[in-house]
This record gives structure tokens, sequence and C-alpha cells, in this order.
């Protein structure tokens, strides 16, 4: 499943109806640590998702880019890790607690001559994880001979800003309904 398969539409103005009832969700919006980033694909058709770029402090050389978004047509959603070209595939990408052994092991997806993709599905029982606990660290091997590469995440604001975007669309949102047990990957 590629990211540009599965991310979010967002229609802004337009004359119908649904469209001038949808919720706004600016550009640039903040959601605890995520930002809302948006492109446009045509007229009045804007690509929206949660973002945020993990850089070193000592170098400014990219850790990570978490993008996240709701699945299309059905509650749920996903965190898209970029990370760059050359990592170490076996030891996967993973997103955890500071303090905990519980750990989300993301699905490889794609390369590029630049930059890897792994890609988590989120139900129910990931968002409560992630809403029930502070610190959260992600990691992985830059390459084969590389000590694993572990670094802090802030995935607050994570939920709400999903929400937000599913209200923008009118779609179902990252928690499936209480009568609708369908999650990804299920």
């Amino acid at each position: 499943m590629r990211l540009s398969g599965v991310a979010l539409t967002l229609f802004l103005g337009g004359s119908t109806a649904a469209a001038s009832e949808s919720v706004r969700v600016e550009n640039g919006a903040r959601f605890g640590g995520w930002t809302v980033s948006c492109e446009a694909l045509a007229v009045n058709e804007t690509l929206c998702v949660l973002s945020q770029r993990l850089v070193r402090s000592d170098s400014g050389a990219v850790l990570a880019e978490l993008i996240a978004f709701n699945a299309d047509d059905t509650a749920g959603a996903y965190i898209a890790a970029r990370v760059p070209n050359g990592v170490f595939f076996p030891s996967g990408f993973v997103l955890g607690p500071q303090d905990s052994d519980a750990q989300l092991d993301f699905i490889w997806q794609t390369c590029s001559p630049d930059i890897c993709e792994a890609l988590l599905p989120m139900g129910a029982q990931e968002l409560d994880l992630i809403a029930s606990t502070g610190d959260w660290v992600a990691g992985y091997r830059p390459g084969m001979t590389s000590d694993s590469l572990i670094f802090r995440v802030a995935l607050d604001g994570l939920e709400d800003g999903l929400s937000a975007l599913a209200l923008a669309l009118g779609q179902p949102g990252p928690r499936p309904a209480e009568d609708d047990p369908a999650e990804p990957g299920q």
C-alpha cells in the first residue's frame, strides 16, 4: 500500500453543499507534536496529512519524517515513517514507549534512491497505547553494521489531528464506531 494511495484528499471551498458544510483545516495548523501539511493536487483539491520531521540536533541530518493520515473510506489510520535509504531492513522501524518493552512494528513498503518508507496501520488498540503513554521513542538501524539509531518522537495531538482531518472530510476517522469493528489490516 503506497502512501499516495491511502492519503487524505481534502476539498476546500467549492460550491457544493457538502463542501460548504465541511470544517476547514489550515495548512500549518498544529496538533501537539504534529503539523498539518497540505499540498495542492488540482483546483479545489488538496492532500492533507499530519507530519513531523525529526533531525539530529548536532548536524541537522534527517533521522525520520513521520506522516499520519486516516484511511480513505473506513475507520482507522496510518503512520508512515520515511528514513534515508540504506536502512537495514531486518531490524525494522519500531515505535515504543520510552520506558517499556511494548513496541509498534512498522512494515517496510518501498524505497526510492533517497528514502525508504515503512507503514504502521493503527486501530483502537494502537491509538489507546499512544494515548496512555507520554514519552515515545523510535528506532531503526541505518545500515547493516550500524548500531541502532534511537530518538524521541512527539505523539501528543495525533488522534486530535487525525479526527480534525476526518471531520473536514466527512470520513469515519481514526477509530471505528462502536458498532463497526473494522480496523486497518483486518
